[in-house]
């Protein structure tokens, strides 16, 4: 009696084959989703950036019309 048959390794050469597919594919899914992610990663801090700067714009603005709103009420007084 042989410890393993030819059906045994043809069974277990295959299931290595599988094996090694899925193991294939996970591992291009992975690495598209390392890039995405970091994609979004960099639009993401582009976007804080963004945010930044509109809201110092925003400051700058709000200043701005504070102090002409004050020049105009000492008009009217």
């Amino acid at each position: 009696m042989e410890l393993f048959s030819e059906t045994k390794i043809v069974e277990l050469e295959e299931k290595i084959d599988n094996l090694i597919a899925h193991y294939l594919s996970m591992k291009e899914e992975h690495d598209k989703t390392v890039l995405k992610l970091q994609t979004l990663e960099k639009e993401n801090k582009d976007l804080l950036e963004k945010v930044t700067t509109v809201k110092n714009e925003r400051e700058v603005i709000i200043d701005k019309v504070t102090k002409l709103l004050e020049k105009v009420e000492k008009v009217e007084v």
